[in-house]
């Protein structure tokens, strides 16, 4: 009786603290959907209080529903304390004062950092955000007239939400670098940071392998990625081999493994290496930035650490998931990201099903069979939520990770090695680097091998999404039933993976979900065209991997506004793109420069048009209309203007062209004759004037605006116009706007319960 009563009791402790961490985590993922008032956080305190007490007071055996009253009580309270002044679609000006955490990455608009905000203020005083946000910096500023990674900066700009729930992450955004003002120094742990990677880039000189060997050392032991070419990245993410630069519990574990095996061999006792472990990894925690998943893995680690140091030894799932509880309730938006959820379900899946799974495989050699239960188990956990949030898996992404994982292990240590020599033996460094040099050429064959092909993977339907959720839940918890889970969630992941693309029997034209700006898809059954690709980097990817659109013929720009362009990396990475087709007046400009690089490194095509050009794929066709090389004007009246034919109807796209650019194009005696047409600069009334509406004379009109546009678009007066042809107004709230057609006859617009609209003929004029 003696020797049970503590397993009894133990297994009781950690079913109870599953039972409230789940509940916890359940009741953070509630919130974001609804957040309780500020006012509601001292009842739910008391309530949630109340409950903890009562479970306590029960045998264990009828506690449950107390743990679970606590555990939704806690995520309410976590909720009604959480910051939002990121709520609602306006950006909100502040000024604030902010620490630069990281190097400064290049963007299509500018450039972007992760800073930890000291203090932000808007127009009623302090506002309460998140601690950490990405700080974005428009304008043409090189990079050395933003502040040095380690300073302390005062700035005026912007709050913008990139979300519409109330308790996600928002960013920083300014207009120009010179609205970054005072800058002085910061923290010495981010001087620190700063300083180790400038010692490394030193040590590399002026040798380009080992400068690019630099950049993958701080990435793994810093966390600092802006030294790694985009190039790099991309393949890396493509591969499934991404998490290796993604400091989190993985890299930590590796410390922990190397720390204790130096211990180990030194002869130090076990009760002394562990102490000596925990300042280890918490120290690695801080030097590489202290993100959520690698507070996740530190705490956990620390907390178990100590707890074997006490004699009272941890059982690791419930430990895991206490601490995924405890980062949820510190910042319930942290639900949100596909970082922290990824770090946080691999985890617990690789606690839950490596020690099963490696025993199932007992006739393999151990270390391979605990080896491939890791990958196994790291891919199938991954899989659903990289596609659900990026729209691409790679198949061939557990071959690759089991290949890499010795090969991550060696250059984690190299790299640690090289940061801890620099300072003091830079020439050693260097050696180093370049021995770096020569294994991360190994790593770039395997991610060349994991990026040959990738399958896409559409967003599931919310009640899916929720019933997959559900399961993958239980298949993470202890107990009998935990198998089955875990079998249908594979099962439902394999089915909504391999589900057939559902043929296209009709011709159609249909604006994105992007929350802002315009992306306009064009198919017909054998070719499809998109022309933009909205704000936000990867919303319209997202859109067409619903859609299950796996190839598009062209990818056509109409100018490189970042409500027209921010999409294009995401496009060009994740869906086979046949073209990029740009006006060849903008070709030259900053932002089309590096677009074109970015098609270069995807191996796509970049095809410069001009009027009198022709783009054809299938049985699509588009001429270009506008812009000549010669264009004057402002950059909207420098749009690529082309009218798309399909299935007997034209499609005249306009971009952003405004009242002179429409005027100009006009006076050129172009055939702007169209049975759609999309209005310029969104429906703004500074385009579709009359004459160019005459025309053009269509039949329908798109309104471009996004979901969740900023403004009010179309415009009171240019509805007005467009009725008095009189034309359809389509417009795009929440959802796609939808046009198709199966001859030239009619056009649908799908509104639920579909509109007809007759056009007069195959290709002809309405009566």
């Amino acid at each position: 009786m003696q020797r049970s009563s503590p397993s009894f009791g133990s297994e009781c402790q950690g079913a109870a603290l599953v039972t409230l961490a789940v509940t916890a985590v359940g009741g953070a993922a509630l919130v974001n959907l609804a957040p309780p008032a500020p006012a509601w956080a001292p009842l739910l305190g008391v309530l949630a209080t109340a409950a903890g007490l009562c479970a306590l007071r029960r045998h264990p055996g009828n506690a449950r529903l107390w743990w679970v009253a606590c555990g939704v009580m806690l995520g309410g309270l976590a909720g009604a304390l959480a910051p939002r002044a990121q709520a609602g679609a306006a950006p909100v000006p502040v000024r604030f004062s902010a620490v630069v955490r990281d190097g400064w990455t290049e963007t299509v608009r500018g450039w972007r950092s992760r800073v930890r905000v000291v203090r932000i203020e808007g127009g009623q005083g302090s506002l309460r955000t998140a601690s950490h946000l990405d700080l974005f910096v428009g304008g043409a500023a090189g990079l050395a007239a933003l502040p040095t990674p380690g300073s302390q900066v005062t700035g005026s700009g912007e709050l913008v939400a990139r979300s519409p729930w109330a308790l996600a992450r928002p960013m920083l955004r300014v207009k120009t670098a010179l609205l970054l003002g005072d800058r002085t120094a910061g923290p010495p742990l981010d001087r620190f940071r700063e300083e180790a990677m400038r010692a490394v880039q030193r040590a590399a000189g002026v040798d380009g392998t080992r400068i690019r060997a630099a950049g993958l050392a701080g990435a793994l032991a810093l966390g600092r990625t802006e030294a790694l070419p985009k190039g790099e990245l991309v393949s890396l993410r493509r591969s499934g081999l991404a998490h290796i630069l993604a400091v989190s519990g993985m890299n930590v574990g590796m410390v922990a493994a190397m720390a204790w095996g130096l211990l180990l061999a030194g002869g130090v006792p076990p009760r002394t290496r562990r102490w000596i472990l925990l300042p280890v990894v918490v120290g690695f925690c801080l030097m590489a930035g202290a993100d959520a998943p690698v507070r996740r893995a530190t705490l956990a680690l620390s907390a178990y650490l100590l707890a074997r140091q006490l004699g009272r030894p941890l059982p690791a799932l419930p430990t895991a998931w206490a601490v995924v509880a405890g980062l949820s309730l510190v910042e319930p938006g942290a639900l949100l990201e596909p970082g922290f959820l990824l770090s946080a379900v691999i985890t617990l899946a690789l606690l839950r099903w490596v020690g099963p799974l490696a025993t199932s495989a007992s006739w393999l050699p151990k270390g391979l069979g605990q080896e491939l239960a890791i990958v196994a188990v790291a891919q199938a956990a991954s899989i659903p939520l990289v596609g659900a949030f990026f729209g691409t898996v790679p198949p061939l992404g557990m071959l690759v990770n089991l290949l890499a994982s010795p090969l991550a292990f060696v250059l984690m240590a190299i790299s640690l090695a090289i940061v801890a020599v620099a300072p003091l033996l830079p020439t050693v460094a260097g050696l180093g680097l370049g021995l770096l040099a020569v294994l991360q050429h190994g790593l770039d064959l395997l991610a060349g091998l994991g990026s040959v092909s990738t399958w896409t993977f559409a967003q599931p339907p919310v009640a899916l999404a929720l019933v997959a959720a559900t399961v993958g839940v239980v298949a993470l918890l202890p107990g009998r039933p935990a198998m089955l889970c875990a079998l249908g969630f594979l099962a439902l992941t394999g089915a909504w993976l391999f589900w057939p693309s559902p043929g296209l029997s009709a011709h159609e034209a249909r604006l994105l979900r992007v929350g802002q700006g315009m992306a306009l898809l064009v198919r017909s059954p054998d070719a499809a065209l998109l022309v933009d690709t909205g704000r936000s980097p990867g919303e319209a990817a997202r859109d067409l991997a619903r859609l299950r659109v796996r190839r598009l013929d062209a990818l056509i720009l109409t100018h490189p506004d970042e409500d027209h362009a921010g999409g294009v990396p995401a496009i060009l990475d994740q869906v086979r793109v046949g073209a990029l087709i740009l006006p060849a007046v903008i070709s030259g400009r900053p932002e089309a420069v590096l677009l074109r690089r970015v098609a270069a490194g995807e191996g796509v095509p970049v095809r410069q048009v001009e009027p009198g050009d022709a783009v054809r794929a299938g049985s699509v066709g588009a001429e270009i209309l506008w812009p000549p090389r010669e264009a004057g004007g402002g950059d909207n009246d420098a749009s690529l203007v082309a009218r798309i034919t399909l299935g007997g109807v034209r499609i005249l796209v306009t971009g952003d062209l405004e009242a002179a650019g429409e005027l100009a194009l006009v006076g050129s005696g172009a055939d702007l004759r169209a049975e759609v047409l999309q209005l310029g600069h969104h429906g703004s009334r500074s385009s579709s004037t009359n004459e160019f509406l005459r025309a053009v004379d269509p039949i329908v009109t798109l309104a471009p605006t996004g979901t969740r546009p900023t403004f009010a678009y179309p415009h009171p007066e240019v509805f007005g116009r467009v009725r008095a042809l009189p034309a359809v107004v389509v417009g795009q709230r929440e959802r796609d706007a939808r046009l198709f057609w199966r001859g030239g006859e009619a056009i649908e617009i799908d509104t639920g319960h579909p509109v007809r609209v007759y056009t007069g003929g195959g290709g002809g004029r309405r009566d």
